[in-house]
Formats: C-alpha cells, structure tokens, sequence
C-alpha cells in the first residue's frame, strides 16, 4: 500500500489510503520532516455493536479521530485513524492479545467514516475500495450486511488481496476445535465481544468480496489445493470464479544497483563485470569470508522459518559444501532457534565457506543483492516472492523452488537461446536442490553464458508500474450492480 497507489495515481487514478495512526509514528520527527497531519475528522463515534442481526443497536462507542496527510509530491492522500487505545498507546504494529479488536475497529472506523464524510456537499466517495488481508475482512462484511451500511455501499465494489492465507485472524482457525469452526455464517460480533475472535475475518472477507486476489496467479491456483489453501479449500473453491493472481512488483527507484547509497560501488547492466567485483569482495570481507572473486558466492535472506525452505537449505549445504570447497554462502536473518543452532553448527565445521549475520539488517539485504552471485530461495510455498526480484534487479541470479509467485518470476536459463533468468527446482528434496545449485555452478564457470544470464535478470522488468496496469485491468473487470443481496 506504498507503491501500488502511487503507481495507480501515475496511471490517472484518484487513490486514498486508510490506516491506523500506529504508535510507532513519531510525532515529533514526523515535524521536523514537514509532514504534520491535519484534523479530518474530530470525535467520530464508532458504534461498538452492529444492525446486522435485528436487535437495536447499544449507544456504547469509541470515539476516534481521523488525521490526514496530502503528500504534493505523489499527488497522495492518506488518512489515519486515531485512537489513543488501541493505536497510540501500542509499541508495535501486530502481535497483541486484542489484535481482532484493533483491525475490527480499524474496519468499522472506515466506514463510519465514509458514512459521515458523504453527508457533506461535494464529498470525496470511492468507486472501489481496496482492502488487504485479514485486518480489513470485517469491513468487506459490515459493508454488505450491516444495516447501517449496506445501502450506502450498495454501488461501491470491494475487493480483496490476500498476501498469505495461513494469517485468517488473531486465532489458529487452522486447528481449532470443531466447536470453535466459523463457517461465516453467523452475525458479527460487537467489537469488544469476546466471541469475536473466534470469527474468522479472513474468510469472510473472501465470502462478501466482489473479487478477490492474491499475489502471483500460480499461487491463485495452489491455493484452490489442501496443500496450501490453510483449510480455507472447500470455501476458495466455492468463490473461485473470482479469484485471480497478480505478481507484485518493486520499488525499482529504492532497488536500484546504479544509485542505491547502501553498496559498495555503484553498476548497471553495461558496467557490472567489472564493478559488481567490489560489492562481491565487500561482502566476503563483511562476512568474514576468505576475499576471493573467482570463488562463487551464493547467499540466502529471510525468516528463519519452515516456510522459507530451510530444512531443505540445511540437509543441501554439508554436500554441497563437501563437494565444493570453493563454495561460499552468507546467511541473513531470524527466526527460530532449532535453525539458528543448526547453521551455527555448520559456521563453526564450514569457517570459510559459510558466514552468519542472524539478525534483521535492511540495509546489509542491499549487499546480498550486490555482492552475491547466486540468490536462493527454496521456498516450501512463497505466494509472491519479492527477493527473487529484488535479487534479479542487482543481477544475483536466483536459484529458486517453483512454487507461487517464484514460479512466475524464474524461467529457467537456456544456454542455447540465452533464455531465461534464473534456476529451479520442483520436488520439496535436498537433491533436488542440489541439482539446481550444481546447474547453475556449471554456468558461473562459463563467462560468456553468465554474463548474458546477468544482462537477463537486470533486464527483467517487475516495476509497480508494470504491476498498477494489471490491477487497472482487474478494476475494469468488475461489475457494479444496482443493488445487493
């Protein structure tokens, strides 16, 4: 919700945003960047209870405010929901007990505060409104079945993007109890309800979009599977007609190897044979690696988590590393513990092929990117995948398991057209893994086959702006109907 409204409204689109004013802004640094945000709104009152099952409807409430933001550079406007409570008082974005009353709140908030604002002259009103995830599911329900806002958004379309369906709520629908099972039928719960929790905004969001969408069109498919619907299979089936994929994109002004601040030495795709050489040896060095530019240097990047394939990373790497004594790998992230012991393992038997920097480091990912001549990503399931463009974006070939959005990213290099822009692998098999490493080693060690592979991967355009036409297309596809059920 950063690039795609900026490359929307590049498009000719008027595009607001609606968020909570979270605790983590600072005021005070907010001021000294000149960017104070102006009263939209003082003391809305946002119903604690809902119209929507017949009963009259309590005075209780939580009053808000909505601040604004209009940013002349973008042409963007952005409102804020504040609340001293829930936002304000709270030192993080997520992870709190009452997480559902948060984004229930942040839901209902918006639409009181549509509701209001239509009442004056001339008011601003969208003809689509976006939401994303499971933190808006409950507006897309209160907008089609509560009686306090369903005529008023009768014409308006809603849709859906769902970035990653194992997050359904601030519950584990996944294996609740059967007693405990939300099939969405059921009225919602005031937001201060205890039972609130348990109903599942996730799904029924999916259930009262006009569309839906999640962010690769492989992905759009998987999920239609046990496999990787998260238990949502039997209802993403029944919706499938309007469910589709579209692959993100990058911002391609922050990742951008010939003016990105954060690298050693600055290239672009006529100069990296020889400049990329400085970025490979400053990582090495920062690493604690021997300084080397002929031995290749892979890396990997992300959550230490099951998801992102590391039980596969670690049964690969004592062969790989056995069999290859040039082989060098950086290691970036955090996570659980059972994979932070094991690699620690591997640095201490491996010193100078393996290095180790388990912490979160935005800034050190831009060297991965620069420096490494491999990128892997051996996903178990990866809905989007974005390192795998910010690495082609640097020209870090990435290795990757064909799964979701890597499997619309990567086509497989041909040496003999000078295809493709990368290298994959199917089975969840360290083998298989290995295979793919070993394909492209046999590349690196011929120079002209490798740099026209590098000249692809920079060459491959995954913009926010390629992105934002495909979203438009979606738009247009949606029908507005005169009334709803």
């Amino acid at each position: 919700m950063y690039s795609l409204p900026r490359a929307l409204i590049r498009l000719g689109h008027d595009v607001r945003i609606f968020t909570p004013k979270y605790g983590t802004m600072d005021t005070n640094e907010s001021e000294e960047k000149h960017w104070q945000l102006s009263m939209e709104y003082e003391g809305l009152a946002v119903p604690i209870a809902h119209a929507n099952n017949g009963k009259k409807q309590k005075e209780d409430v939580l009053i808000c405010n909505v601040k604004s933001y209009f940013s002349e550079k973008d042409n963007l406007m952005a409102y804020f929901l504040e609340n001293r409570e829930y936002y304000e008082l709270r030192a993080n974005v997520f992870g709190y007990m009452d997480d559902h009353v948060r984004f229930a709140l942040l839901s209902k908030g918006c639409l009181e505060w549509l509701l209001q604002a239509k009442e004056k002259k001339d008011a601003w009103w969208p003809d689509i409104i976006h939401c994303n995830d499971w933190h808006t599911g409950y507006l897309i329900e209160l907008a089609r079945t509560d009686k306090r806002y369903k005529e008023a958004f009768a014409k308006t379309s809603i849709v859906y993007t769902v970035h990653n369906f194992s997050f359904q709520g601030n519950f584990d629908f996944r294996y609740a109890h059967k007693s405990d099972k939300d099939d969405g039928t059921s009225s919602l719960e005031p937001l201060t309800s205890g039972k609130l929790q348990k109903q599942n905004a996730l799904l029924r969001g999916i259930l009262y979009a006009d569309a839906i969408n999640t962010v690769s069109p492989t992905h759009a498919i998987e999920v239609l599977t046990p496999e990787y619907a998260e238990g949502l299979e039997n209802v993403l089936v029944k919706v499938r007609k309007k469910l589709t994929g579209i692959l993100n994109g990058i911002d391609v002004k922050e990742f951008d190897p010939a003016h990105d601040p954060l690298i050693k030495k600055l290239f672009t795709s006529q100069t990296f044979t020889k400049d990329r050489v400085e970025n490979k040896k400053d990582l090495q060095n920062i690493f604690g690696l021997p300084v080397d530019p002929n031995r290749p240097l892979l890396a990997i990047a992300g959550r230490l988590s099951p998801q992102k394939g590391w039980d596969l990373l670690l049964e690969t790497l004592p062969h790989l590393f056995d069999n290859r004594l040039d082989i060098q790998l950086v290691v970036l992230g955090t996570g659980e513990n059972r994979y932070r012991e094991r690699l620690q393992v591997l640095a201490e038997k491996y010193p100078r092929q393996l290095g180790l920097y388990l912490q979160s480091d935005f800034k050190l990912s831009h060297k991965l990117f620069a420096g490494a001549d491999m990128f892997l990503v051996p996903s178990y399931f990866e809905p989007g995948g974005i390192v795998a463009l910010e690495a082609l974006r640097f020209g870090s070939v990435p290795i990757v398991r064909r799964t979701g959005g890597l499997n619309d990213i990567i086509k497989d290099f041909d040496g003999e057209e000078g295809s493709g822009n990368g290298f994959s692998f199917l089975a969840k098999d360290p083998w298989a893994f290995y295979g793919a490493i070993v394909e492209a080693l046999t590349f690196y060690n011929q120079p002209t086959l490798w740099k026209k592979l590098i000249k692809n991967c920079m060459s491959s355009d995954f913009s926010w702006d390629h992105a934002a036409k495909e979203y438009e297309k979606w738009y247009g596809y949606l029908k507005i109907y005169e009334s709803r059920p």
